[in-house]
């Protein structure tokens, strides 16, 4: 079934300083300017500087109840409604949020919480949930979203509640869904799935179209709840747009070559942007580069945002490749450690660059934004 692109909260190609709808956050000051240098980022322009996304500790935590104790089970510590949405309103009470950064709650299940919801057995860790195999996996049985079981009305509910609690004072996220390919190898089993695609191919493709079928489903009713007030949306990055966005990904494309991703993968990415307003790849370490190429010959897909990943040199160091993306009129999304934002905000252009980092302090956050306006004035430094 093919998806029907949406129209976005404001127009597709949004002007510089067009009309912003003033709306305050309680957890931070001047959404409205945020919004407005925001929407200029997604229309690869720039008003004074780049859009930038620096966080510190709030000298004054604003008043409120300190986070509850953890639940004693592991599960519970993901799952208790209650207490992830304490604990998300303790944290943002106490977060300075400058320039463009967002204020909000996610629904954090694990990566790819639509693997549970079409019948994998989720496991928890301390910091991550593994979705396992399905135990009889049947090719001819196409996955569908079991919209009365646990664990879709666990994420429903959790966004529900984020969005009861938090409305009007932040952002409410959609949970991280999974990219088809990523959820695929985890009900298959990533060594089962590499050699399916030689060898097995067809059913193959079926179970993509229809995993992306079941993530634009979900995709459509968690966004209906968690984009009011403030319309637009966010998700697990943080990153707010005036329109229907996600940052799409396939971990599982690292482990396949060019001409594979572009038959198995890249179809599916075609489609969710073409259903999207707004869309970023996640593109996630080196091993990820070698697909650069054809995602940006993707023309609905927004922007990249690079990830270098464990044991690898920083984003600073990868300018010339994050230049690549912005010759080829990509917007890109940028995290790096404070120390290393004059290099990357002189190095890259300022329309349509995100920066994201953080700060010791408030003062030290907004001499930054300051800072960020002299340097995208100045000359580029390669």
């Amino acid at each position: 079934m093919a998806a029907v692109r949406r129209e976005a909260a404001g127009p597709r190609k949004l002007r510089v300083g067009e009309r912003c709808d003033v709306v305050e956050m309680v957890y931070r000051d001047d959404w409205p300017r945020a919004e407005e240098t925001l929407r200029a980022y997604w229309a690869h322009e720039a008003l004074d500087r780049a859009a930038v996304g620096v966080t510190a500790p709030r000298r004054n935590p604003l008043p409120g109840p300190s986070a509850p104790p953890a639940p004693e089970d592991l599960v519970g510590r993901w799952t208790d409604i209650r207490y992830r949405v304490a604990v998300t309103d303790a944290g943002l009470r106490h977060t300075y949020f400058g320039g463009e950064s967002a204020p909000s709650m996610w629904i954090n299940l694990g990566p790819g919480i639509v693997a549970a919801c079409v019948g994998s057995q989720p496991t928890f860790a301390e910091d991550t949930v593994w979705f396992g195999e399905l135990p009889e996996f049947d090719w001819e049985r196409l996955p569908e979203i079991d919209w009365e079981g646990r664990w879709w009305r666990l994420t429903r509910d959790m966004t529900q509640a984020a969005a009861d609690a938090l409305g009007g004072k932040a952002l409410v996220g959609v949970s991280d869904l999974g990219g088809a390919s990523d959820l695929l190898a985890a009900l298959r089993g990533t060594q089962n799935l590499l050699m399916d695609l030689a060898l097995n191919p067809g059913p193959v493709l079926r179970w993509m179209d229809a995993l992306a079928d079941c993530w634009l489903a979900a995709y459509e009713r968690l966004v209906a709840i968690a984009s009011e007030p403030f319309g637009g949306s966010v998700q697990w990055l943080g990153l707010w747009a005036p329109g229907r966005m996600y940052t799409l990904q396939s971990d599982f494309s690292c482990m396949v070559s060019p001409a594979m991703f572009d038959r198995f993968i890249a179809p599916e990415l075609e489609r969710l942007c073409h259903f999207l307003d707004f869309s970023l790849y996640h593109l996630d370490g080196p091993n990820a580069l070698q697909h650069l190429d054809r995602l940006l010959a993707i023309p609905e897909l927004d922007g990249i945002q690079w990830t270098p990943g464990a044991g690898v040199p920083p984003s600073v160091e990868w300018l010339p490749m994050l230049g690549k993306v912005q010759a080829a009129g990509k917007c890109l999304h940028v995290h790096d450690s404070l120390e290393n934002a004059e290099r990357i905000l002189r190095g890259l252009k300022p329309e349509g660059l995100f920066f994201q980092t953080s700060a010791p302090d408030e003062e030290t956050a907004e001499e930054l934004l300051r800072k960020a306006a002299e340097w995208a004035a100045g000359p580029r430094e390669g």
